[in-house]
């Protein structure tokens, strides 16, 4: 027969080793159980776009999304606030536009006060310039028709570190495009946040890391700088156009302070 010298209160079982279900109450575990506000009195914010503003390859918590609402919490914390993320992969305002799209992205919202756009690459493949400007009116137009007083923003795409950072100069080739669009959004009397234009100022200070890695499939993203020092040297590591966790970051600072006329 097998017998056990009593344990010491450091030697017995401790099924919680620390841990506990039950988080106290701390300024962030109750900022996150925090009910969601309602959508009826909340001023409610859309982000509609492409795979830039949908960005699934994060898990929601680290989406654009929660990027803003944590700063909009922050930023005014009299003032409820709901954002909802209408990005799509690969989609353009035309295909926001299409009936079935437009009917299931707007189902289940009552208000909207405020709009971030991100459209534009897609647009531009098939229609040009011309072309996808043509759409942006006509989703902007959709959009105050149906949610009278909203107020939109025109948002740009991102810089790319090129030739350090990228395999082509993508900023030359997309430049024309964001000028045409703010001039547009200039005419139409849209705010806008100039995504292009911060990266690159961004990167000129030194913060070139603002996007995620790997080629552009999925299968092969890289959300962080693990791989950095096996490929770092080579610019094809780094030719994926999509925002890293540091991007979202800065572009929801921009957006919170873009708001910041109509929330405070």
């Amino acid at each position: 027969m097998t017998t056990h010298a009593t344990a010491s209160s450091q030697e017995r079982p401790d099924p919680s080793q620390g841990h506990s279900r039950e988080w106290p109450s701390t300024p962030y575990s109750d900022e996150v159980r925090a009910p969601a506000p309602l959508p009826k009195s909340a001023f409610t914010i859309a982000l509609i776009g492409d795979c830039t503003v949908a960005c699934d390859y994060f898990p929601p918590a680290n989406r654009p999304e929660n990027h803003l609402s944590v700063r909009l919490r922050r930023a005014f914390p009299t003032q409820s606030a709901r954002v909802i993320n209408l990005g799509r992969n690969g989609e353009s305002a035309e295909d926001f536009l299409r009936a079935e799209r437009w009917n299931q992205a707007f189902a289940a919202t009552q208000r909207l006060d405020a709009a971030f756009i991100r459209y534009g690459i897609n647009d531009r493949k098939r229609f040009g310039i011309s072309g996808c400007i043509q759409n942006l009116a006509a989703l902007c137009n959709a959009i105050q028709e149906r949610f009278t007083g909203s107020t939109l923003f025109i948002e740009t795409g991102i810089w790319v570190d090129y030739p350090r950072h990228y395999l082509w100069d993508r900023n030359a080739a997309l430049s024309p495009l964001y000028d045409a669009m703010l001039a547009f959004a200039a005419d139409a009397g849209h705010a806008t946040v100039h995504i292009f234009a911060g990266t690159k100022a961004e990167t000129d200070r030194g913060n070139w890391d603002l996007r995620v890695r790997g080629l552009p499939v999925p299968e092969h993203t890289i959300v962080d700088d693990s791989f950095d020092g096996f490929y770092g040297d080579d610019p094809a590591f780094f030719t994926n156009i999509h925002p890293n966790s540091r991007c979202l970051g800065l572009i929801a600072d921009w957006e919170a302070e873009a708001l910041r006329g109509l929330m405070a």
